[in-house]
């Protein structure tokens, strides 16, 4: 489940900030990818849609990097189960 949820939220960041998907690592804080907070929001409710999870809002102030959201919504998922 990892590799579409990178997938997913490569492909919705590269979109929004209108950047090419190779640039995107799972390592590329949000900070360097130029993502603000109201960014951030909207590529959770993407993630949210696609997976049909929710992010708790205290999540998201601990979520510094690509691989922080992957990991996150991957638990999410794996609970549900």
């Amino acid at each position: 489940m990892k590799p579409e949820i990178e997938q997913t939220l490569k492909q919705s960041i590269a979109r929004q900030k209108m950047i090419s998907i190779e640039n995107i690592t799972l390592d590329s804080s949000l900070a360097d990818l130029d993502i603000s907070s109201l960014d951030s929001i909207s590529l959770v409710f993407d993630i949210e849609d696609k997976f049909d999870v929710e992010v708790p809002n205290a999540e998201l102030k601990r979520v510094r990097t690509i691989r922080d959201i992957v990991e996150g919504v991957d638990a999410l998922i794996q609970a549900k189960k």
